[in-house]
C-alpha cells in the first residue's frame, strides 16, 4: 500500500533544479495579463459579469457574505476539460487547406488527394476520430479505431457528437470487456495490421492514441497466443507490476507495440496523434508505443519477471521468445555501436510525427487561465501528482488548513505553533519545505492583491478497494478531505462562513470509477449537512462507497456530472480558499 503521496515536478522557478518522483512541484501561473473577474452587487445577490451566472450567497448576523464557491469550482473545471477536448486537440494541430489540399502539421506539409488512412485504439479515439473525420474526411479512404466495450452506447447517450458520421469509412471494433485482451480486440489489431500493410510512400496514416489503447490492440508474437498474453498479463498485475512495466513487457512480445504499427506501416508516412494518460507524457508508454522508436528490451523483461518471482509462472512460449531475442538483441549491439543504433532508429523514424495533441498540463494551465478570469490568484501545484486518494484527500485538508493559516499570518504576526506543526506534517506527506515557503509567498502575494487562491492539481490519483460500497477514486479523494476537514476546522475555533474554501476533486473522462459522475465537491457546508442527517463519513470512506454518501447529501448535487467528455488526461483537482476579512478567534 502506497504511504505517502508522490508527486513530480515540471517548472522552471530557479530554485526547483531537483526532480523526484517522491516530492511535490509548484508552477506559478499568474497570469496577470487575463482579464479580471467583475462582480457587481445588487441587493443580496451577486451577478458576475465575466460568466453571466448569478450565486446566492449566505450570511451570519455580524459577518461579511460569503460567496458559494462550488460554481466557481465547477467552472474552472469544466473550462479545464473543454481545453483537451477532441475538437480543441486535434483543430490545433491539423492544419488543413482545402483550397490546395494541403494539410500542415507543426511545420511539416502533405498533400492529400483520397491518401488519408485512420486507425485509432484507446478510450478517447471515438471523439479523436470523428473530429479527423469532420477536417480531413472527403481525403479519407478506410481506417480502423479499436474502442472499449460498450462506449459507443454510452456516447450515444450521453454525448452523440463525439460518434463516427453514418457515412463513415472508419471501422469500429468495441473489445477488451474489463480492460482485458479479448477476441474483438485481437480482431481489431489484425484488422489495423492488414490496412497498415497495403500502404504506400504516397499514403498518409493519421494514429489515434489514448488511455486504454494498449489492451485494445493485442496481437502477441507467434507462437504466443492470445491467452498467454492474457496470462502473462494478470500474472505481471497480481505481483505488484506497474503500468510501465506491464507496457514494457507488452511492447516486447507483441507485433504492433513499441513502434510495431510504424514498421507495418512503411513506406507511409505517419502522423500520430496522442492524448495522454500517463505522467510526464511517455509517448513510447502510451498505449504501448505503437508509432515510437525503441530499442527491443527483452533483457528488461526477463529482468521485470525475475525481480517479481513469476518466471517459473510465465507461459513457456514467452519466456523462450524472451530468452531469443534477448541473445539477437546481444548479437545485433555487438555488431553495432550505439551512435551506429540512433542512425539507424532515424532512419527508420524520419517520416515519423508523434505529437501529444493533449494532456495534464495543458487542462492545468487552462484552468489557471479560468481561475485567474474569476478575480483568484491561480497557483498550479503539480501537473504530476501519484498517491492514493485518502492520503491525497487528507494532505490536501492539511494544505487548506496552512493557506488560511498564512492568511492570518498578514494580520496576526504573533507565533503560531500550530501552523509550525502543520508545515512538519505537509512535509512529511511529501511537501519540500521550499515549495512550503513558495505556498506561503504566493499567499502574501494573494493577500497583497486582495484576491482569493486557487491551488490547481493534476495527475493520477488511485484507490485501493477493500470495502463493498461504490465509488470512485476522485469521490473518494473528495471524501477523504471531508473527513478530515472536520476534523481540522472545529466549531469552536472557525465557524461556518469562516471555513470558507472547496475541494473538487474529478476525472477527465466524466466517470469516476464505476460511477456515472465525474468526481465530487466538499465544502464547510456539506460538513454541515452530512452532520444534519446522521451521516458517519467515516463508515463511508472505510467501506469505499463514496458514491452512496454523495448521493444523499442534498440529492447529490454536491457531485459533479459532465457526462462521457471524449478526453482521457488523468484526474484534476481544484482548491478554493478564500481570504480571510476579519478573524474573530486565534489558532491553536
Amino acid at each position: 500500500m502506497l504511504s505517502t503521496i508522490s508527486i513530480g515536478r515540471r517548472m522552471t522557478n530557479k530554485f526547483l533544479s531537483h526532480s523526484s518522483l517522491s516530492t511535490l512541484g509548484l508552477q506559478s501561473c499568474c497570469l496577470s495579463g487575463l482579464s479580471k473577474h467583475l462582480w457587481k452587487t445588487v441587493g443580496h445577490r451577486y451577478f458576475s459579469l465575466s460568466n453571466s451566472k448569478c450565486q446566492e450567497l449566505s450570511a451570519v448576523p455580524g459577518d461579511p457574505m460569503v460567496t458559494d464557491l462550488k460554481p466557481d469550482a465547477q467552472d474552472i473545471f469544466r473550462t479545464a476539460i473543454r481545453s483537451v477536448y477532441p475538437k480543441s486537440m486535434i483543430g490545433n494541430v491539423l492544419n488543413y487547406n482545402s483550397v490546395t489540399s494541403v494539410l500542415k502539421v507543426q511545420g511539416k506539409t502533405y498533400k492529400l488527394n483520397k491518401n488519408v488512412f485512420v486507425v485509432g485504439m484507446g478510450k478517447a479515439v471515438p471523439g479523436m476520430a470523428r473530429i479527423v473525420e469532420d477536417i480531413l474526411g472527403s481525403h479519407i479512404v478506410a481506417g480502423v479505431i479499436s474502442i472499449p466495450d460498450g462506449i459507443q452506447e454510452q456516447i450515444q447517450e450521453e454525448n452523440a457528437r463525439l460518434l463516427l458520421k453514418d457515412s463513415s469509412r472508419i471501422q469500429i471494433y468495441e473489445g477488451a470487456p474489463r480492460s482485458e485482451v479479448d477476441e474483438s480486440s485481437h480482431n481489431a489489431a489484425k484488422a489495423i495490421r492488414n490496412l497498415v500493410g497495403k500502404l504506400t510512400e504516397k499514403d498518409l496514416l493519421i494514429v489515434l492514441c489514448s488511455g486504454g489503447g494498449s489492451v485494445l490492440c493485442p496481437l502477441p508474437h507467434p507462437p504466443i497466443t492470445l491467452e498467454e498474453l492474457r496470462q502473462v498479463t494478470r500474472l505481471l498485475e497480481r505481483n505488484g507490476a506497474g503500468v510501465i512495466e506491464v507496457n514494457t513487457v507488452r511492447k516486447n512480445i507483441e507485433i504492433l507495440k513499441g513502434g510495431g504499427l510504424a514498421m507495418e506501416a512503411k513506406p507511409a508516412k505517419i502522423v500520430s496523434l496522442i492524448l495522454s494518460s500517463f505522467i510526464g507524457d511517455p509517448v513510447d508508454l502510451i498505449a504501448s508505443g505503437p508509432t515510437c522508436p525503441t530499442q527491443p528490451a527483452p533483457h528488461h523483461c526477463i529482468e521485470i519477471m525475475n525481480r517479481l518471482g513469476i518466471m517459473r509462472d510465465v507461459p513457456e512460449s514467452i519466456r523462450k521468445f524472451l530468452e531469443r531475442e534477448a541473445v539477437k538483441s546481444s548479437q545485433k549491439l555487438k555488431m553495432m555501436n550505439s551512435t551506429q543504433a540512433k542512425a539507424e532508429l532515424d532512419i527508420i523514424w524520419d517520416s515519423i510525427q508523434n505529437i501529444v495533441v493533449g494532456n495534464n498540463s495543458i487542462a492545468c494551465e487552462a484552468a489557471a487561465a479560468r481561475a485567474t478570469e474569476l478575480g483568484y490568484f491561480p497557483l498550479v501545484l503539480t501537473t504530476k501528482l501519484v498517491g492514493e486518494a485518502k492520503k491525497i484527500g487528507t494532505t490536501l485538508a492539511k494544505l487548506a488548513k496552512f493557506i488560511m493559516m498564512c492568511y492570518d499570518r498578514k494580520t496576526n504576526m504573533s507565533p503560531n505553533m500550530e501552523l509550525t506543526i502543520l508545515e512538519v506534517e505537509l512535509v512529511a506527506g511529501g511537501i519540500r519545505k521550499e515549495w512550503i515557503n513558495f505556498i506561503c509567498n504566493s499567499v502574501d502575494r494573494a493577500h497583497n492583491m486582495s484576491k482569493d487562491l486557487c491551488i490547481i492539481c493534476g495527475g493520477e490519483i488511485m484507490v485501493h478497494v477493500k470495502g463493498t460500497g461504490v465509488g470512485g477514486k476522485n469521490m473518494e479523494a473528495a471524501l477523504a478531505a471531508a473527513v478530515h476537514m472536520q476534523e481540522l476546522f472545529r466549531e469552536k475555533e472557525m465557524s461556518v462562513s469562516e471555513t470558507r474554501m472547496c475541494f473538487l476533486c474529478c476525472d477527465s473522462d466524466g466517470h469516476d470509477g464505476v460511477t456515472k459522475m465525474a468526481g465530487a465537491m466538499v465544502d464547510q457546508n456539506f460538513l454541515n449537512k452530512v452532520e444534519e442527517r446522521g451521516l458517519d463519513m467515516k463508515d463511508y470512506l472505510e467501506n469505499n462507497d463514496s458514491f452512496g454518501l454523495f448521493s444523499q447529501v442534498d440529492e447529490g448535487q454536491y457531485m459533479v456530472k459532465t457526462n462521457v467528455t471524449g478526453t482521457n488526461i488523468m484526474d484534476l483537482v481544484i482548491m478554493l480558499v478564500q481570504k480571510p476579512i476579519d478573524r474573530k478567534y486565534s489558532w491553536g
